[in-house]
């Protein structure tokens, strides 16, 4: 279901839309659906990925979108209550996420990564 459902329909085509050279990069937690040999095929024939820093889950910026991310879902006025309706609120609050939250989170990419390189590989303030 990960990889048919989110994958394939979601995330695919929004590396492609934006990144058209094909110079994007993914990535995900150790999360189960993420590290399953269906889901890591699928990844290396259509997406780069960073590889996750297994030590220090607190250096990803993902974490804090998802995070975000989760909050738009379930405050909304009326909260999905099946899996249906759950598809169609990630879709629609998928769509009017901020971008500028992303894009925060990227710019200080680097330092997240010189903080992790300093704390060889432990926790980091981020």
């Amino acid at each position: 279901m990960y990889v048919n459902e989110f994958l394939a329909h979601i995330v695919v085509p929004f590396m492609h839309d934006n990144f058209p050279e094909g110079n994007g990069i993914l990535q995900q937690d150790v999360a189960r659906p993420h590290t399953a040999r269906v889901t890591q095929q699928f990844i290396a024939d259509n997406i780069s990925l960073l590889h996750w820093a297994s030590l220090s889950p607190d250096v990803s910026p993902i974490e804090h979108v998802w995070d975000e991310f989760e909050r738009r879902v379930y405050d909304r006025p009326h909260p999905p209550v099946n899996g249906q309706q759950l598809k169609y609120a990630v879709i629609e609050e998928w769509n009017a996420f901020l971008q500028a939250l992303i894009a925060n989170l990227a710019q200080f990419m680097s330092h997240r990564c010189v903080a992790l390189i300093n704390a060889r590989g432990g926790f980091t303030r981020y």
